[in-house]
Order: structure tokens, then sequence, then C-alpha cells
């Protein structure tokens, strides 16, 4: 009698799986196939904009240009490589060899990866369009924000004053060394011309023309500090223009300065030549010495005035009156408040709750969020360490050192080095600083339009690239459900004694007692180790009886006996079946021959 049972454990899940196996394989192809025409499309879209037409009218139109065509041919093979997901997932799951199913495995997620991206290629686009126009916004919203700091900073000005004081910094030094090659003129023809009749009136010229250069080094120092005393004058006048009087009053003295200086040192050389006529070859020499090397020296000066000239009436273009810069800062205000939202509803806090890029950004805004005080905390620990590595001492070398210098560890690093570092890390911390200030002192205006840009990216993952993802993988997880749900195999797995968690348990078990017997066993060893006993055969030769025996023979009887016969008779037993196969259930019940009735 058959087992019933296990006939119907046979039979009964098969039935069950069978159509759900072919639903989820015909859903797999619905799914891929959708996703490469979705790549078709994306593939169109490609070649219609490097047209620059709009619809597929006008691209019929116009003859295409084999490169555009190029790049909308990619697009269409990634669109076919998404018909080879499923068939690599067959392989994979058929597949006996290991290395052919590794390779297969890794086909079928190159191909996972495609798909990811054209998903993601899709949304792109899709997220581009419904927010061309809040990014267009919120990039002028940024730009008259920047626009109102530099007004209230004066940011424009303050960068003309910082190359006008390098530019005078270069003219002090340049100054300098001109005073010092003519200081050193001067003493060496004063070396020479030591004694003479007229000695009283050239040290009262020499000190006249100390004076006067005195007054116009003072007089120089004077206007490089008047620009920047400009301050208002009662509502909306200021000083501006007496400044500007008393640096031109300034320049006048200073050229009326320079040429007496000029006449008195013509004076100085007239009476010093006829002080010393003997040495007049001398003077000469070391007027030519001194000339020679001022020459260059006076050429820098021209060139950096010049240059400072040229500065200044650029800073004059820039720099606005009171009255100017607060219209100007209430224009941008207005824009400001305008683009941030408005009657039309179309601004940026109007329309980016309707993106869901834009309201996820808002969710993970607080982790994008700097913390300037925690950055300049990080940066005076950099400079700490660097402060460290500094050599502030030279160690000698002794005499162990000179013999094996390979134990000397003394650092040669290079200090200048370690100091520039230092100094940029230093002007970073007054940028963060003044950032910090800013950022306390700051109150956000718009929700949407202050947002971090790390924080819309992150949405933008967060949101489509999770929905990609599981686009992608969806094919691939069906296919496999519907191989594994038409598989014969499965029902005879399922119902061994090792399937599902019980069998793991088991090999689990199993695994722990294989290790315990292998350790025990390398124990044993260790500790009673085998000794084999090898058994030679030695031949010898031996006089041995040997016992023939002669069969004589029996005599066989037969006899005649019944033997009964078997019958077998098959019997057929008909099992009710649950199942929903219309094949099975067209052909109706079924009929067996009666052998008896033949009989």
């Amino acid at each position: 009698m058959p087992n019933l049972d296990k006939v119907f454990n046979k039979f009964f899940p098969q039935s069950q799986t069978g159509s759900k196996g072919k639903f989820l394989l015909k859903m797999a192809w619905t799914v891929e196939i959708l996703v490469a025409v979705i790549g078709i499309c994306i593939a169109i879209i490609v070649v219609m904009q490097a047209q620059g037409t709009k619809n597929l009218d006008d691209l019929a139109g116009r003859a295409v240009n084999l490169s555009d065509l190029t790049f909308g041919g990619i697009f269409f093979i990634v669109a076919i490589v998404e018909l080879t997901k499923i068939p690599l997932a067959t392989a994979v799951y058929y597949s006996v060899r290991i290395y052919w199913k590794i390779i297969f495995l890794i086909g079928l997620l190159l191909v996972n990866v495609s798909t990811f991206e054209t998903i993601v290629t899709g949304f792109e686009r899709i997220n581009r369009e419904r927010t061309k126009i809040i990014d267009k916004k919120i990039v002028k919203y940024h730009s008259i924000s920047t626009q109102i700091e530099q007004l209230n900073e004066n940011t424009e000005v303050k960068a003309f004053d910082s190359d006008i004081n390098k530019l005078r910094e270069e003219r002090s030094k340049i100054n300098l060394a001109i005073s010092g090659i003519s200081l050193d003129g001067v003493k060496r023809k004063q070396a020479v011309l030591d004694q003479g009749s007229n000695q009283s009136s050239i040290d009262q010229l020499k000190e006249e023309i100390k004076s006067i250069s005195e007054t116009i080094k003072r007089l120089e120092e004077a206007n490089s500090l008047l620009p920047s005393q400009v301050k208002k004058v009662g509502i909306l006048g200021n000083n501006k223009k007496e400044i500007a009087a008393q640096i031109q009053a300034n320049k006048e003295t200073i050229i009326r300065n320079i040429a007496e200086r000029k006449t008195k040192e013509s004076q100085l050389k007239v009476m010093n030549v006829k002080q010393g006529q003997s040495a007049d070859g001398q003077i000469k020499l070391i007027d030519t010495e001194t000339k020679s090397k001022l020459k260059p020296l006076e050429d820098d000066l021209k060139n950096i005035t010049a240059q400072i000239n040229i500065l200044e009436e650029r800073k004059q273009g820039y720099a606005l009156d009171d009255e100017a810069k607060d219209k100007k800062l209430r224009y941008l205000k207005d824009q400001k408040i305008e683009l941030i939202t408005n009657e039309n509803g179309d601004g940026i806090d109007d329309l980016a709750p309707d993106s869901q890029v834009y309201r996820v950004a808002t969710w993970l805004k607080g982790y994008f969020l700097i913390d300037y005080n925690d950055e300049v905390n990080k940066i005076n620990e950099q400079i700490f360490k660097l402060e460290k590595q500094k050599v502030k001492t030279i160690t000698e070398i002794g005499w162990f050192d000179k013999f094996f210098s390979f134990f000397n560890k003394n650092s040669n690093l290079d200090n200048e080095a370690i100091d520039k570092q230092i100094s940029n890390l230093e002007a970073k911390i007054i940028e963060f600083e003044k950032k910090a200030v800013k950022a306390e002192t700051n109150i956000s205006e718009s929700v949407y339009a202050d947002l971090p840009q790390g924080a819309i990216t992150a949405a933008f993952w967060l949101w489509f690239g999770v929905l990609s993802f599981i686009i992608s993988v969806t094919g691939t997880m069906l296919a496999f459900a519907s191989l594994v749900l038409l598989d014969p195999r499965l029902h005879i797995i399922r119902n061994k004694r090792t399937a599902n968690w019980r069998g793991l348990s088991i090999r689990i078990s199993k695994f722990f007692v294989l290790i315990n017997k292998y350790l025990w066993g390398k124990i044993k060893r260790f500790r009673d180790p085998n000794v084999k006993i090898v058994e030679k055969k030695v031949v010898v030769e031996k006089e041995v009886e040997k016992i023939v025996e002669k069969n004589i023979g029996e005599k066989i009887v037969y006899e005649k006996v019944e033997v009964p016969k078997e019958v077998i008779r098959k019997e057929l037993i008909y099992v009710p079946l649950p199942t929903d196969d219309e094949e099975l259930i067209k052909k109706g019940p079924i009929k067996t021959t009666d052998y008896d009735k033949k009989k």
C-alpha cells in the first residue's frame, strides 16, 4: 500500500508554486522590458538635446550628426543589455561548476550596476527639470547675499588697500636701499674731502640736505596714511575733499623740497670741487658708482609709484559714499526678499516644498552645518603638532654616532617650511573665526535657500538613490524567485530531514563534532604515537607429507516435486489529489482495465 502522505507532499506543493513561479517570471520580464524602454527614451532625449530640438517631429526633419548618433547609441546598447539579466540569473542558478557560477554572477552584478545608473539618470533628469527654476533663483539669491556682504565690509576697497600697502612696503624698502647707497657714497667722498677752507659751509649744506630729505620722507608717509582717514562729517558729508587737498599740497611741497635738495646738492658738489681739486678724479669715480647702483632702484621706484597711482584711481571708482551705499543695499535686500517669497507664489520658499529632494534636505540640514569653533580647535591641534616637530637645537654628534651613523636619530626638518605651514593655518584660523562670528549673528532668511549643498545631494541619493537600487535589483530577485518556485528539486529538498533551520543546526553540530574529533585525534597521536610493526616473510624449506584424496563419486537421485506457482495481481487505488492545473482537470477521472474480467 503506497504512503499517501509522501504522494501528497510530493505533488501538492508543486501544484501551488508552479503558477506563482510563472507569474513572477512574467513580472521579471515586464520590469526588465520597462527599464529597457527607459534606456531607449534616454537615448532619444540625448540625441534630441544634442540637436537642440524638443519634440520628435523636429528631430525627424533634421540630419542627425554621427557623433550625436554615437552618443545616443551608447544608451541603446545599455537598454539592450538590460534584457540579458534574466538569462544571466538562470545561468547563475543552474551552473554546477563554481568558476562558471562566479563568472555569471559577476556579469549579473555588472548588469545590475548598469540598471542602477540608468534609473539614476532618469531620476536626475526628472529632478533637474522640476527644480530648474528653483536652482536659478537660489544661485541669484546667493549672488545677492555675497554682494550685500561685500558692500557691508567694503571688500573691493579693502582689496585695493591691501595691494597698495604691499606696493608701499616695496617702495619703502627701495627708498631704504637708495638711502643706504647714497649714504655710502657720501661717506666715501667725505673720506676724500676731509679737509678744506669751506668745511663749515659744506657741513651746513649737508645738514640742510638731510633736513630736506627727512621732510620729504615725513610728507610721503603722511600721504600714505591720509586716504585711510576719510570719515563722515555731519549727516551726508565727509572730509574726502579736504584730505585730497592736503595730499595734493603735500605732493607740491615734496616737489619743491626735491628741487631745493637738488640745488643744494649741486652747490655742495661745487664747493667740494673747489675744496679738493686733487681729489676730483676719485670723487667722479664714486659718483659714477653711486649712480650705477641707484639707477635700477630708481626705475623700480618709478614703476611702483605708477602702479600705486593706478590702484588709487581704481579705488576711487569703487568707493561709494554712505547715501549711494545705503540705496544699493536697500535695492539688493528688496530683490532678496522677492526671491524668497512673493505674491505670485513663484519664490524659493513657495516652489521648493513641492520637491521631495528639498523636503528631505531640511531633515538632513543639521548634519552638514559646519561648526567653525570646532574647526579652529582642530587647526590649533595641527599647529601644536607642527611646533613640536620644529628643531630648536642641534644635537652634537658623539663618537658613537660618528662610527655608527645608522643609530643617529637626529631630525633634519625644515623649520622654514614648518613656519610657512603654521602661517597658512593661522590665516585659516582668522578666516574661520570671522565665519563663526558671522554664523552666530546671521539669521536664516529662507528655509530652503540657505540649505547646504551637501544636504541637497544627500537627500537626492537618500530618496532617488534608494529607489534606483530597489528597481535595479527587483528584476533579478523576481527571476531568482521564479526559478526557485519552478524548480521541482525544491520540494524534494524541503522534505528532507536536513532542510530548514533543523538541518542547519545539524550541520553546525556536525561541524563542531568534526573539529572536536580532529583535535582529540591530534592530542592522542602526540601522547601515544603509532608504532608500526613490519612483518618479514622468511622462506624455510621443510619436508611435508602430502595426502592426496581421490574422488570416488556419489550416486545422484532425481525426484519430481510439485512447486506452487505464485500469482501476482495488480491493484490500482484511486487517490484524490487537489490541483489547479487546467490540463489535469480537463482529463477527468482515470479509468483502469479490469484484468479479472478478461480471465
